[in-house]
């Protein structure tokens, strides 16, 4: 599964980032400029000569970093509520005399 790395560029021809790729994916992600990394559907995007160019604003994608911390702060919550969504391991009742 061989990754391509190339630059990315908005309408304006300004530098956005490098987008990666996997061959078998149908979604990429965009290392912006800015530090944060996005999810792109390989069809918002358009060959130019030796560079893509992404037909929509940037904003208007998901960033990958985003989804990851609500991941994970639906993980920690999860733990944490761990104990409480477990069923006792016994059952409280009246024992008859024997």
């Amino acid at each position: 599964m061989k990754e391509s790395f190339d630059d990315v560029y908005d309408d304006k021809q300004q530098l956005i980032g490098r987008f990666t790729k996997d061959k078998y994916l149908e979604r990429g992600a965009l290392e912006a400029s800015d530090g944060n990394t996005y999810s792109i559907p390989t069809q918002e995007l358009r060959r130019q000569d030796d560079h893509w160019v992404l037909s929509k604003p940037l904003s208007e994608f998901v960033k990958l970093s985003t989804h990851l911390k609500q991941q994970e702060h639906v993980d920690e919550m999860s733990d944490e509520s761990f104990p409480a969504s477990d069923p006792p391991d016994f059952t409280l009742g009246k024992n008859k005399p024997s």
